[in-house]
């Protein structure tokens, strides 16, 4: 891929004036009289994303009387990815890189010229999903492109000059739409830029270059989060944990969650009860703080697969899921814990800064036995600003960690009941295996990157209590912590949850 986009723009890099004493930069071809060495690579993008980066290194060295002495190092570098799942207001976000460096030397008897020459851009984009689940107008690139050109020459009697090197900067927007299947984006028309400046056509050729790159990985990462990947449907009560008597009635909230826990403005769709059953509304939409309220009737028969089925639709997925009515014969039901660090985040003139975790657990249990869903994200950033002599900022080091761990694993549940009525619950399994987090730290502009490990949080502990009906566990925890953080905004919070319930020897 990045050989093709570099053939896109054939013009920046192909043939590239070096300062003005100095005969073009070319990249050779096979047949210019170099030996070429070319060396490729991509690596997919972290757990959580869709998209990849794309590496090419080639490496010519002179071989002919009249390359003799000639080199050449070629560097490209395309990337993009692009968030799996939307945020709970719908918003979806990615970033790309594309880069070009060119080294040339020439080393001769009256001494060695080198020119150095880079490309760079970086783009953030930004999209907003609707309530259908469909990304809701186009995606905005904001792209920053520059262009910086150094190097030293040797004049015909080996004196050492230092051209003054260029550096040119360009902002652009490139605004692209994604179809409603894997189709290929429409990329609009850019915005910004100054044609004074020049390489201006060039800051345009890698936008759309990254703006249409983009729009590939959002059309798949579109198609995940509507095939259940992003959201859930949280039931009250859970799952498994009631039998109603044969043609009674039962009460059933349901709201929608992300995979972070935040609840998501959902309209449902499609409810129908099984095996007899009813249910009603068949359809209705609910809000953070307000879930839509079901009511389950029970058939005049026992069946196994009683309960009902919703299609829940949002900005930040879709999802379909059953409600049981049924009891087994062993604890079933569902227990979860979420550990999260929120609200620490803000912006001075010399600082900016954000920092968020959150851990979650859930376990859906059918006779001791389930699935064991684990997720962790980290994201933590850190601006630092130098004031500079004519009044304003820049840059001046940051830091940023950024990752997501996502598993599931077979799961039992052991549940140990005294004959005091104390009870205590034990999960099982294995550890979940690790994701991934990249730390990037920079200090003016050079920045070093480091992969890390990550692993999800073990935060289901502590569920015990005392039995208020020999089939039933239900019970919670919950810590929270305020005034953390620079700040003093930040929130800690940990609540772990449970209900389970079985048929027992009483029903």
């Amino acid at each position: 891929m990045v050989l093709l986009i570099a053939a896109m723009i054939e013009g920046p890099w192909a043939q590239t004036q070096a300062p003005s004493t100095a005969a073009p930069i070319l990249i050779p071809g096979p047949d210019d009289g170099y030996q070429i060495t070319k060396t490729d690579g991509s690596q997919a993008a972290p757990s959580g994303f869709e998209g990849r980066t794309d590496t090419s290194t080639l490496t010519a060295v002179g071989n002919t009387p009249a390359t003799m002495g000639k080199g050449v190092v070629a560097k490209f570098t395309i990337g993009n990815q692009v968030r799996t799942c939307p945020q709970a207001d719908g918003t979806a976000e990615g970033e790309g890189e594309f880069s070009i460096t060119v080294d040339h030397t020439d080393t001769q008897v009256s001494g060695t010229s080198k020119t150095h020459l880079e490309m760079r851009a970086k783009a953030k984009y930004k999209g907003q999903v609707g309530d259908d689940a469909y990304l809701d107008g186009p995606v905005i690139a904001e792209i920053d492109y520059s262009y910086t050109l150094s190097g030293t020459l040797r004049g015909t009697g080996g004196a050492l000059a230092t051209p003054a090197g260029s550096q040119v900067p360009q902002h652009i927007t490139v605004p692209f739409v994604v179809g409603r299947g894997l189709t290929a984006p429409s990329i609009g028309a850019f915005a910004g830029g100054d044609p004074t400046r020049g390489r201006f056509s060039e800051a345009i050729a890698v936008g759309n270059a990254l703006a249409y790159w983009a729009g590939v990985y959002y059309s798949i990462a579109q198609t995940r989060w509507r095939s259940g990947l992003c959201v859930q449907i949280s039931f009250n009560p859970p799952s498994r944990t009631v039998q109603p008597a044969l043609g009674t009635q039962t009460t059933v909230k349901a709201e929608v969650k992300t995979k972070r826990g935040e609840i998501v403005k959902a309209e449902f769709r499609d409810v129908h009860a099984f095996a007899g059953g009813g249910v009603s509304p068949a359809a209705g939409r609910s809000d953070v703080g307000s879930p839509l309220v079901f009511t389950y009737t029970a058939g005049n028969q026992r069946a196994s697969n009683a309960g009902f089925q919703a299609l829940v639709t949002s900005r930040a997925g879709i999802a379909e899921e059953a409600w049981n009515a049924t009891l087994g014969t062993g604890w079933s039901g569902q227990i979860s814990c979420v550990r999260s660090n929120t609200g620490d985040e803000g912006n001075n003139p010399g600082q900016s800064w954000s920092n968020f975790t959150v851990a979650r657990i859930t376990i859906d249990v059918q006779d001791g036995a389930g699935e064991a869903k684990g997720y962790t994200e980290v994201k933590n950033i850190a601006i630092n600003l130098r004031p500079v002599a004519r009044g304003g900022f820049l840059p001046d080091n940051s830091s940023s960690t950024i990752g997501t761990a996502e598993a599931t694993r077979r799961a039992r549940v052991v549940v140990n009941v005294r004959p005091d009525g104390q009870y205590s619950i034990q999960p099982e399994f294995l550890p979940f295996p690790p994701g991934k987090q990249r730390s990037v730290s920079c200090y003016r502009e050079v920045c070093r990157e480091q992969e890390m490990p990550l692993y999800i949080d073990a935060c289901l502990s502590g569920m015990a209590g005392r039995l208020s009906e020999p089939n039933q566990l239900h019970g919670s925890m919950n810590e929270v912590k305020t005034n953390l953080g620079r700040n003093q905004k930040g929130t800690y919070t940990w609540t772990v949850m449970w209900d389970l319930a079985r048929q027992g020897t009483s029903r």
